[in-house]
């Protein structure tokens, strides 16, 4: 990866003299950006670009050169590369479209050229892509021409699924002096990928931030582990969430979808800042280039006092606090105002100083107190007048957020060409509005906190009784007997049965095959009961009247369990009624489990219900969890507070919880088989004690 952002040497293959030839483009990028290496240039007709001759033969380059960036017809790449291979070049750049993103032979073509990679120790950018940026050294290799002056120099690192998102990104960034470090455009990422670069970034000197731009996660595990290890911030732009953008994304980079509410989980768990913008991403590369925000107290200073009072709304909704001034501070400040008609406090109206230099004191004795932990700072000025005093200012302020590493937000307002004036040359975030200014130390308290928690030991979940290796066995045959059928589901007296043998707790029941069972069973259960038809292909049960609830006596039960029997049981699949204790029901959740293509064991804790169906009140988390996963996955659901417990009602029972995930994390590690698995409901009774009511267990793949 090194050879490839910084090669000493390097040949452009597929350039000719025509003007509209794209690889001339590349060439002309290269001088234009100062690049220092050995320059080769390879075509079929030979001439001249830019004073480089123009070679016809892959005999005349020099022997074992740094990098070989391809522009030639896609049928041609294959035989492009074996001929540097030939030559000793194992580091190449294939920015020629018509692979797997535009057919089924460019599929083929896709498949041929990773395995001449494979099979020759070559790593490769591409294709279908524009390549890379380092503009720390000047390589620039897009088919499309740029200025220097439109990439502008900076830390900001952009790995992008998209060619024209990485230039977007680009634009974006010199528009808000953002400047970058390394733009990379994967194209299909077919030889390396966003967990290649993510590796890459994570050491390279010049990076400080990472961004990324994605249309699909095919390697997710890996990808939250590269993301893990890094020490660096890392902003994920990812797209293709909706069926309406599923198919472009395919023609597009040959992507595809990967569940967004696996992804919104997967990026909480490992602290990447999620955005959905343009606009949100260069907002969070500013945030991230401020020093981290470690806590929640605020200073608001502001030349106008509405836009103190904007701030303190944004800064409430956020969930920052306030601190008060104190009164030696509030006296040093007030020593300077011309007349006494400001209260001061804290968002602190500085519109009657109009020293602005003093500004400074102002701003350094708040980042010395304690009990701040970063300031929004709100700056109006005058273009004619206060020009030179407002760069001094700037220019202080970024002094001082460095010394005592804490963030200042500055906004500014006045023209934009002033602005401009007064940035000149300084590469220091500056925000337009103070909404943005505190969504930036929001996103950055974030990040500051996930480091936080991952410095703080997390307790294990509760251990799983351990099941022998004979029922095992039995609950393997059941898996393959599910996977042969249709809804590859279990019996639910089957799902059951696992559950009790891991020892979670669940609803006395038993299965009736033989209509005298059912009366046997009620009298050993006690009442209230529940019957429920157990058949082959009968998921939703209650649709066809196979449930029946609220059997209040034995009297009751030897009435109706009959019907079940005659309506049922000359069903081809018809197994038998389950006899169900009927628990009191107080509180009801959904947990689950299921393993996902991409990320792996992901898994489901929500309120039941009408809860989970209408409002859609659960929360995802990939695997593995401990206990600090679930209290979170708890605490972030709406209806927590009906879970702790609300109008004199006791909550749940935490432990019983831990236990049923424990429980799912054990089961889909101890059988490869299951697909999916969903308790729902788990019912709490009024005291807090919980109890599986209803279970599935979806088999996968047996293979």
């Amino acid at each position: 990866m090194e050879k490839i952002f910084n090669p000493d040497s390097l040949v452009v293959i597929g350039v000719s003299e025509h003007p509209d030839n794209l690889a001339r483009n590349i060439v002309i990028n290269l001088v234009d950006f100062g690049w220092p290496g050995e320059l080769y240039l390879l075509g079929r007709k030979g001439g001249e670009c830019c004073g480089y001759p123009i070679l016809t033969d892959y005999a005349e380059l020099p022997e074992n050169l740094d990098l070989a960036v391809i522009l030639t017809p896609a049928a041609t790449v294959p035989q492009v590369m074996h001929r540097c291979i030939e030559r000793g070049i194992r580091r190449m750049v294939i920015e020629s479209g018509g692979f797997s993103e535009l057919s089924e032979e460019g599929r083929r073509l896709e498949e041929e050229i990773a395995r001449i990679a494979a099979e020759n120790g070559v790593r490769f950018v591409g294709p279908n892509g524009i390549s890379i940026v380092n503009r720390h050294n000047g390589l620039c290799l897009p088919f499309m021409p740029l200025a220097p002056d439109e990439v502008l120099p900076g830390a900001l690192s952009v790995i992008s699924q998209s060619g024209g998102l990485a230039l977007t990104y680009i634009g974006c960034g010199r528009a808000e002096r953002v400047g970058v470090a390394k733009v990379i455009s994967m194209g299909n990422k077919t030889n390396l990928d966003e967990i290649d670069y993510l590796n890459f970034l994570a050491v390279d000197p010049e990076t400080e931030v990472i961004g990324l731009y994605l249309e699909s996660i095919a390697k997710g595990q890996d990808f939250l582990a590269a993301v893990r290890d890094c020490p660096k911030p890392v902003i994920l732009h990812k797209a293709n969430t909706s069926e309406q953008s599923r198919e472009i994304a395919k023609s597009h980079t040959a992507a595809l979808a990967v569940d967004d509410e696996v992804v919104e989980a997967a990026c909480r768990r490992v602290g990447i800042c999620r955005v959905n913008s343009f606009a949100d991403f260069i907002n969070a590369a500013k945030a991230f280039a401020l020093p981290p925000l470690k806590g929640d107290r605020l200073m608001v200073l502001s030349r106008s006092g509405g836009h103190a009072v904007v701030t303190a709304d944004a800064a409430g909704a956020a969930g920052f606090q306030l601190p008060p001034l104190g009164a030696e501070f509030a006296a040093l400040i007030a020593e300077h105002f011309r007349a006494a008609v400001i209260r001061l406090n804290n968002p602190l109206d500085l519109g009657d100083i109009f020293d602005i230099d003093f500004y400074v004191t102002i701003l350094e004795r708040s980042l010395q107190r304690e009990d701040i932990d970063g300031v929004v700072f709100n700056h109006v000025f005058q273009t004619r007048t206060e020009l030179e005093a407002t760069r001094r200012l700037v220019g202080r302020i970024e002094e001082l957020s460095c010394k005592y590493d804490k963030p200042v937000a500055l906004t500014l307002f006045a023209s934009r060409e002033a602005i401009g004036k007064v940035m000149a040359g300084s590469s220091f975030p500056v925000f337009s509005e103070p909404l943005l200014a505190v969504e930036a130390l929001a996103r950055s308290r974030a990040r500051a906190s996930y480091l936080l928690g991952c410095e703080l030991p997390a307790p294990a979940l509760p251990g799983i009784a351990v099941v022998d290796s004979a029922s095992r066995n039995l609950f393997n045959e059941w898996l393959a007997a599910a996977a042969s059928r249709e809804d590859r589901t279990l019996f639910i007296d089957q799902a059951l049965q696992i559950m009790s043998e891991y020892g979670l707790p669940t609803a006395p029941f038993a299965l009736a095959r033989h209509p005298h069972e059912v009366l046997e069973l009620g009298n050993e259960f006690g009442c209230p009961l529940v019957l429920k038809v157990v058949a082959e292909g009968l998921s939703h049960k209650s649709d066809v009247g196979g449930v029946l609830t609220g059997i209040k006596d034995l009297r009751i039960l030897e009435d109706v369990y009959p019907m079940l029997f005659e309506r049922f049981s000359e069903n081809p699949g018809f197994c038998g009624v389950l006899v169900q204790k009927e628990v009191e029901n107080s509180i009801e959740m959904i947990t689950g489990a299921r393993r996902d293509e991409s990320f792996g064991e992901v898994f489901l804790l929500g309120l039941g219900g009408i809860y989970a169906e209408i409002f859609k009140d659960v929360r995802l988390e990939p695997g593995p969890l401990d206990r600090k996963v679930v209290d979170e996955m708890v605490a972030c659901l709406r209806g927590r507070k009906i879970l702790a417990g609300a109008r004199g009602r006791a909550g749940i029972d935490l432990a019983v919880v831990y236990r049923i995930m424990s429980g799912l994390q054990a089961l889909l590690n101890d059988f490869p088989a299951i697909s999916e698995v969903e308790i729902n409901p788990l019912v709490f009774d009024a005291n807090g004690r919980g109890v599986i009511v209803d279970a599935r267990i979806i088999a996968g793949n047996m293979d």
